[in-house]
């Protein structure tokens, strides 16, 4: 099994021409990232996107698309009506943008909290249709997200149900604040989330409380049983990848970002919280790994 570590661009302005990425992006590298993970909203595709690749082809850096089905970066109040097909639309259209950065995956917010379930199972088996239309079925990943259809756990195992093809990326640390409790430790919770983490193929690596999104200290022993938690749950994940295929590939992302979801007063910042992660969970997923080919 393959484990790459792609870093998360949000919060860090690219610059005039991309400088201050271009000049970020070695730094990364430095670190022990493979790639990174980029929201294609703010960018220009006719200026961007080509200086975006040369920068990543000179580090030898994969690239992660992040884009939303709709309501693009939560600016203002969310448009009201839309429904599946206004979505699909709209889907389809960043899923073609896109190959001109050649990523390796597309990870989408998408859908909308407020639909009822059999709204967001139309939009999911659209977005499968789409995604072999384009030439990218298997490539594209949901995102487990406040706001979206995949806002709770239960609402995402129903459509999952629904939709069995669908693949998701593990952001649980928006669960965990939304349920206010450790995501494993009941009966019921274990057994939903056993059937959720086989359909995960793109993991969000960031740590969550039951009472905030992100967690400012992971290695606070104050939040322990979220850290436990969090890494019970993801080397879930990597186990049932590795059942599927020993040979496989899987990304996971340190998904720090800043302020609000970083603390103000935060002893370290959120780009030294996720650089610091990233060297740790590097570590615990090789070992964790190395048991299953033992």
């Amino acid at each position: 099994m393959r484990i790459d570590r792609f870093r998360t661009v949000w919060g860090i302005e690219a610059g005039p021409g991309l400088e201050n990425w271009a000049k970020w992006f070695p730094e990364l590298k430095a670190v022990g990232y493979n790639g990174v993970e980029v929201n294609i909203h703010g960018l220009d595709p006719a200026k961007d996107f080509a200086r975006l690749r040369q920068i990543c082809d000179e580090l030898d850096f994969d690239i992660s698309i992040l884009a939303h089905s709709h309501w693009v970066d939560y600016l203002g109040p969310r448009p009201v009506g839309l429904k599946a097909n206004d979505h699909l639309q709209n889907y389809r259209a960043l899923l073609q943008l896109g190959l001109a950065l050649k990523p390796v995956s597309y990870n989408f917010q998408s859908g909308q909290d407020s639909w009822d379930i059999e709204e967001s199972i139309k939009f999911y088996r659209g977005t499968l249709d789409v995604d072999r239309e384009v030439g990218l079925a298997g490539r594209v990943y949901h995102e487990t997200h406040r706001n979206r259809s995949l806002f709770t756990p239960y609402n995402t195992q129903r459509i999952l149900e629904a939709v069995p093809e669908l693949r998701i990326t593990a952001d649980f640390s928006h669960w965990m604040v939304g349920c206010e409790r450790i995501l494993d430790i009941g009966e019921e919770d274990r057994a939903m989330m056993k059937a959720i983490i086989p359909h995960v193929y793109h993991i969000h690596a960031r740590m969550g409380t039951t009472q905030a999104s992100q967690c400012p200290e992971p290695l606070n022993p104050v939040f322990e049983q979220e850290r436990l938690c969090f890494e019970r749950l993801w080397t879930q994940v990597l186990e049932s990848r590795f059942k599927e295929n020993p040979d496989t590939r899987i990304i996971f992302v340190p998904e720090y970002g800043p302020f609000p979801y970083h603390p103000i007063g935060s002893a370290k910042t959120h780009g030294q919280v996720a650089d610091d992660e990233c060297k740790r969970l590097t570590g615990v997923f090789t070992q964790f790994v190395a048991t299953l080919s033992a």
